[in-house]
């Protein structure tokens, strides 16, 4: 009895320590380095798990069921697709994100709380590592912001490949996880104190050098939800305060005015100087493609989509027939998860999709954790500029967090707004 009680532990260890090891190496390594960790941690689930709680998981949890009804869609849309093999390789993709959320909500008696806690912990701690060695990797030209910002992105990009508007969402939620986690700061544990300050420091400086306009305004917004849910009186002063000096020095910093001001007003006054200018581009490149996403659905399919298989061949055929050839040589996707959803499974898909949103959004105002409802703002509103599902990036990161933000939200539930 004894030794069978040992076994478990040991699994049990190995288990968490899986987990541990797939929070802290998420934005350090490249994604086809996802399915080992997946598959160590499953086995270990396996043996711990047994059929009755992943059908009670099922049972409790809508969420679960909502993800296996999307992966159910994507296999009904390969029978209408051509492209079955990328059809397939999509929903292979997608896989991860029905197994980590019924591996994690089904393991809740060994996920308490404080477990939830110690794995966002070593995210928040993989985020910092890859920010700090990213700043190692970038040229001599250290004084030229604008270069300091490119060979960021460009380090990011070739160590971890990871898009700048990835990196700012994993930054946000970090910055959002220490302040729930750690403010108000206790001034008597000097240590604590010193490494959360550091951490947020290194963070936000991160954030504004990366100049992502779709991670700073989910940035933005998600804070200021945030701030209105979690504080009162006083502390939502100074919060209010803070995330305004933030505001207002992104838009003081030239480089970042530039982006930010400068050439959005450009492009709605067609005073474009330069179309390589890398601050006006991507906007001409997405009101493109946002053309071809509309156009895309002005027929039958805006109710079934074009296939599992084939909402990217239909992409890539309007950009031929509308001659945007840079777009077509370099395959750009919908960059929308919305559209993205639309092409896929048409208003049906996309009404999935928004179920699997709102669902642990509901839950966070339950259990009242701005935390997870702010996860979600930042998730969903990235996923109005790049297609979050479609990368191992994205679907790895919902797949894992929102389950232990769930958790995280029940365990904390009698914590009142400070």
């Amino acid at each position: 009895m004894n030794i069978s009680r040992d076994r478990s532990a040991v699994v049990i260890s190995l288990f968490l320590k899986g987990l541990y090891l797939m929070c802290f190496a998420l934005p350090l390594v490249v994604p086809h380095w996802y399915s080992p960790l997946i598959i160590l941690v499953a086995i270990c689930w396996i043996i711990i798990v047994n059929q009755k709680q992943l059908i009670t998981a099922f049972r409790n949890y809508l969420i679960l069921k909502l993800i296996a009804l999307l992966i159910l869609m994507n296999l009904v849309g390969l029978l209408y697709s051509e492209n079955v093999y990328f059809g397939i390789d999509y929903v292979v993709t997608q896989l991860s994100l029905l197994i980590l959320p019924a591996i994690l909500l089904s393991s809740e008696e060994v996920l308490t709380g404080k477990s939830a806690s110690y794995l966002m912990v070593s995210f928040v701690a993989g985020v910092i590592l890859v920010s700090l060695t990213s700043l190692a990797f970038i040229s001599y030209h250290l004084w030229d912001p604008k270069n300091l910002q490119s060979n960021l992105i460009v380090a990011d990009i070739h160590i971890v490949q990871i898009h700048p508007a990835f990196l700012s969402l994993y930054i946000s939620f970090c910055i959002l996880f220490l302040i729930d986690q750690y403010f108000p700061l206790q001034t008597n544990n000097r240590g604590k104190l010193g490494w959360v300050l550091f951490s947020i420091v290194v963070l936000g400086v991160y954030l504004i050098w990366l100049n992502s306009r779709a991670g700073l305004l989910s940035f933005f917004a998600a804070m200021l939800f945030y701030i209105f849910n979690r504080f009162k009186d006083r502390g939502r002063f100074v919060g209010l305060a803070a995330l305004g000096s933030i505001v207002l020095l992104v838009l003081i910093i030239p480089f970042s005015r530039e982006r930010f001001v400068k050439a959005p007003l450009a492009v709605i006054n067609n005073e474009i100087e330069s179309s390589t200018d890398p601050n006006v581009y991507p906007l001409i490149t997405r009101i493109k493609i946002y053309s071809c996403n509309v156009d895309l659905l002005k027929g039958k399919e805006f109710f079934y989509g074009y296939g599992t298989g084939d909402f990217r061949d239909a992409l890539q055929a309007c950009y031929q027939s509308r001659k945007y050839s840079s777009l077509l040589l370099t395959g750009h996707d919908s960059h929308n998860e919305y559209f993205a959803e639309l092409h896929r499974h048409g208003i049906i898909g996309l009404s999935l999709l928004l179920a699997i949103l709102i669902t642990p959004f509901y839950i966070g105002l339950k259990f009242k954790s701005p935390l997870l409802c702010s996860f979600l703002i930042l998730f969903g509103l990235i996923a109005l500029f790049e297609d979050v599902f479609s990368a191992q990036k994205g679907i790895t990161f919902f797949a894992l967090f929102c389950p232990l933000l769930i958790l995280y939200a029940k365990a904390n539930v009698v914590r009142q707004p400070d």
